[in-house]
């Protein structure tokens, strides 16, 4: 039967919605009285050494639909994909950026068309089946 991560897995942004805000009002504060922004550069593909936990080595699930499959843990990098819901994956192990950001998830997608592709998900659209 499948079970969802638990709820510490989660990042605080999901729990606490506007401190997801927390980081657009800073900079935008920061241009308005004459503080600098620095714009992050351009993302490339990041394997499994982009991760910041154990290796794991589950099967999971796709829960949810037009999920990316990306090239690295966050909306900066490239999608390699859109994955459909109940696509099933292997999970290798995640990339936690903290109490206000979401995780990612890295991943080999095992069925559909993007089978044997790795890539990044964000963590709460993965059921892990056990």
């Amino acid at each position: 039967m499948p079970t969802t991560l638990k709820p510490e897995r989660r990042p605080a942004s999901v729990r606490f919605p506007r401190l997801r805000r927390a980081g657009t009002v800073a900079a935008l504060g920061a241009v308005l009285f004459g503080g600098a922004v620095t714009m992050a550069p351009t993302a490339s593909a990041v394997d499994s050494s982009g991760c910041n936990s154990y290796w794991y080595g589950f099967n999971a699930r796709i829960h949810g639909n037009a999920v990316n499959l990306r090239s690295g843990p966050g909306t900066t990098y490239s999608s390699k994909g859109l994955l459909s819901n109940e696509t099933k994956i292997y999970w290798y192990c995640y990339r936690d950026f903290g109490p206000n950001r979401w995780s990612w998830d890295y991943i080999k997608v095992l069925s559909g068309p993007h089978k044997n592709v790795k890539g990044w998900i964000r963590s709460d659209y993965m059921v892990v089946v056990r």
